[in-house]
């Protein structure tokens, strides 16, 4: 996996996303880094080719259009993405990312539910969420499937492959996502105890649950990121004062703020540096495709 973070240095991924919103201060039309969920992931390098399917042998194709700010086309997908709040903030910047970074076709849905009302298994036993969620895969036209995660008691494998196995009957085509989010009061903690909490939880949730559902459906996609840890290093680069445009750790009102509360919502800034993490990721797999 790559490390993204180094001891006292400020990762490049901070950099950049800080020299992002400089420009944006001073030139509002700016150029806005992308998270594509659709078509972005995080995993081992020794798995991941177990991402994608091998593509048969093609002739030589024309070169991609380009967009009016000079990048390529790229086809996007009709998406569902249903989660908890460390979960569905992220989803819902995808629409403006996505027609500024030249995919067409991106169309998406969402529905949320707080804190562990937003877990696999919570929403499906919530009637009210189930209908509705099904009632959008019963179009058939549900491309992709995202879901997060919150603890083990809400899910399970069990929990995940119940909404698998309802899209799959409408559409055998689906591909899924799973994504892990960042821990809870991620301002009181340590920065050893939650970088400690986030490498538990890449282990759980990869080798518990989408290393196992690869193995169970081979014949659909299942993405994954821990964008979670863009959190963990964007706290450890400010304890390090390694963000010198990052006055507060947690600041409702301050966009450039890490945390918007105790409980460890994402501010703003957290939620860019998580579509920027994906976005480095996007080419490599594209091209895989």
């Amino acid at each position: 996996r790559r490390v993204l973070f180094r001891s006292n240095q400020t990762p490049q991924v901070v950099k950049k996303v800080m020299s992002y919103r400089m420009f944006h201060r001073y030139w509002p039309t700016g150029l806005f880094v992308v998270l594509l969920i659709v078509s972005s992931v995080v995993v081992p390098p020794r798995v991941q080719a177990q991402a994608v399917r091998p593509a048969p042998p093609q002739e030589p194709s024309a070169a991609k259009p380009e967009t009016d700010s000079g990048t390529h086309e790229v086809a996007g997908k009709r998406c569902l993405f249903i989660g908890h709040s460390f979960f569905i903030p992220v989803a819902r910047m995808l629409p403006k990312q996505a027609a500024e970074s030249g995919v067409n076709g991106h169309t998406q849905q969402v529905v949320f539910a707080g804190g562990a009302n937003g877990s696999p298994g919570k929403l499906w036993q919530n009637e009210s969420k189930r209908k509705s969620i099904q009632k959008m895969l019963d179009s058939g036209e549900v491309e992709l499937l995202g879901m997060t995660y919150f603890s083990p008691s809400n899910s399970s494998l069990k929990d995940y492959q119940k909404w698998i196995e309802y899209a799959l009957e409408k559409n055998p085509d689906t591909d899924f996502f799973v994504g892990m989010p960042w821990g809870l009061n991620g301002p009181s903690r340590s920065v050893e105890a939650y970088a400690a909490q986030n490498t538990l939880g890449q282990k759980v949730v990869y080798e518990g649950i989408v290393k196992k559902l690869r193995e169970l459906y081979p014949d659909n996609r299942f993405y994954w990121i821990n964008y979670g840890r863009v959190a963990v290093d964007l706290k450890r680069a400010f304890a390090d004062q390694s963000l010198p445009m990052v006055d507060q750790l947690v600041d409702r009102q301050d966009a450039d703020a890490i945390f918007r509360d105790r409980m460890g919502h994402a501010a703003p800034l957290t939620l860019e540096m998580a579509s920027l993490r994906s976005e480095e990721h996007t080419s490599e797999l594209q091209s895989r495709q």
